[in-house]
């Protein structure tokens, strides 16, 4: 139900009430003036009939007086006229119709009006005037009126009353509907629009001002909300976009860090095929091989090259910088790649490198790029806190994982990618900051303490996350969790 409506039953309720009343009160003060009349009406008759009924009475006798009563009966018509005795002892039909104790009055004289509502269910008025007379026992002039007009008046009032109300209600419904629909109806349509348009993303419309209440109040606090909700959205795209920008440039830093440190691993790789490149190279320059050596110290040289190649362009690959482009894939067989750009460096360092489980494709959506960027900051991590003659592992199979708290999910099925070393493990303080940026376990000028906070943003934009386990003087296990398809 509107606002408007609500007004217009309120103020027709007021009406009815106020007419119910005044209805009420004119009935009363109508009823009143009445029963003031017909007293008014009987003391007149009462006064005007006793000296003509004394007179009769002194000179023709009772019966006379009878007669002359009944004659003034004949012609009132709706006024009843007696001649009642006061002795306690005249027959019943002789006697006043009212009780004696509330005729005490005649005895001093004075007329005595007694309204009798409930007489004969209709209720009359008596008055009644004393009489004297020459005889020993004592009379009365008794003159009273039916009170059955008064229903008649009652709903003359309540028609009459009706009437109004139903004049009154009907022009008042028209005009707070009217005023409702102009003055609260229309401008809170535009409000509730407004709010409408607000909810589904929309800060451009403002309502416009034409008056000056509460209402148009409400409507300029809410274009004034508009524009800050505007500019506040504004300022967050801003930021995000500057965030976004942000992290872009951090993740390409750390990639290019991590590219310095594969190619100072690959630059020992690389020697050994371009030390064979040159020697094939010179025996075909001197001219010391037979002719049909020749092809096969080509194919030789053409096999070292499409190798280095092969490294070199892997590498600048991972280089450039990207977008998150997520893609479906065998994870797998990304990992073997990024496993293959880090075995020189596990090489050089006295550490076995291995990728465990069956070679059957694990199949994944990522970005390929980003996801090898995780993986090659994890695995070279473990790398760096392996001694030599220890192994690193990494394993990728299917598993079902509760997401950290913080994510509101049940446990769900995931793909897991487990990186193990068998390093010194962490310290059990240093595990809740792992992920913090420019946080590092390593000595000063060994780390930038951004790879693993670099991972763990990409993880988390897959909808994924990483957890730790570690032991000191065991070794620690990462362990990325990726959503099935259909799961994040």
């Amino acid at each position: 139900m509107t606002i408007s409506s609500k007004f217009t039953l309120a103020l027709l309720a007021c009406v009815i009430l106020a007419v119910m009343g005044y209805a009420f009160l004119a009935v009363r003060s109508e009823l009143a003036r009445s029963e003031s009349e017909i007293v008014e009406h009987e003391s007149a008759t009462a006064h005007a009939l006793r000296p003509a009924i004394g007179d009769v009475w002194s000179h023709d006798g009772s019966e006379r007086a009878l007669e002359l009563v009944e004659e003034a009966r004949q012609r009132l018509h709706n006024v009843d006229v007696r001649l009642v005795s006061l002795d306690p002892g005249a027959p019943r039909e002789k006697r006043p119709r009212v009780p004696e104790a509330r005729l005490a009055g005649l005895a001093d004289g004075h007329d005595v009006v007694v309204v009798d509502r409930a007489f004969e269910r209709t209720g009359r008025i008596f008055t009644y005037v004393l009489v004297h007379f020459t005889s020993p026992a004592a009379a009365a002039i008794e003159v009273s009126q039916s009170l059955a007009g008064h229903a008649a008046v009652r709903a003359e009032v309540l028609r009459s009353a009706g009437l109004t109300a139903l004049v009154i209600a009907t022009a008042a419904a028209f005009v707070t509907t009217l005023l409702g629909m102009v003055l609260v109806g229309r401008p809170l349509a535009e409000l509730v629009g407004q709010a409408r348009r607000v909810g589904e993303g929309d800060l451009s419309y403002r309502i416009a001002i034409r008056r000056r209440d509460e209402i148009a109040e409400l409507g300029l606090e809410m274009n004034r909300m508009c524009e800050r909700l505007r500019d506040a959205r504004e300022s967050e795209h801003a930021q995000a976009d500057a965030k976004t920008r942000a992290l872009a440039q951090l993740r390409h830093a750390d990639r290019l860090a991590t590219v310095g440190r594969l190619a100072a691993g690959l630059a020992h790789e690389l020697g050994t095929p371009l030390n064979v490149v040159q020697a094939r190279a010179r025996q075909m320059e001197i001219g010391t091989l037979a002719t049909a050596d020749v092809g096969e110290k080509a194919h030789i040289i053409v096999d070292q090259v499409a190798r280095m190649t092969k490294l070199i362009r892997q590498l600048l690959d991972f280089a450039r910088k990207g977008t998150l482009q997520p893609a479906d894939m065998d994870i797998r067989a990304l990992v073997g790649r990024a496993v293959t750009l880090l075995e020189p460096i596990a090489r050089k360092s006295g550490v076995s490198l291995a990728v465990e489980g069956s070679a059957e494709p694990v199949q994944g959506r990522v970005d390929p790029d980003q996801m090898t960027q995780v993986i090659l900051n994890l695995v070279m991590n473990a790398l760096q806190a392996t001694a030599a003659g220890k192994g690193v592992s990494v394993a990728v199979d299917h598993g079902r994982a509760v997401p950290p708290a913080e994510d509101g999910r049940s446990e769900q099925a995931c793909l897991r990618i487990e990186v193990r070393d068998e390093g010194a493990g962490i310290a059990p303080e240093a595990l809740p900051r792992l992920f913090e940026p420019f946080f590092t376990t390593k000595d000063v000028g060994e780390g930038t303490g951004l790879g693993l906070s670099v991972a763990y943003g990409i993880v988390k934009d897959h909808g994924g996350w990483i957890d730790v386990a570690s032991r000191l003087g065991e070794g620690s296990t990462f362990t990325v969790w990726l959503p099935e398809a259909g799961q994040a």
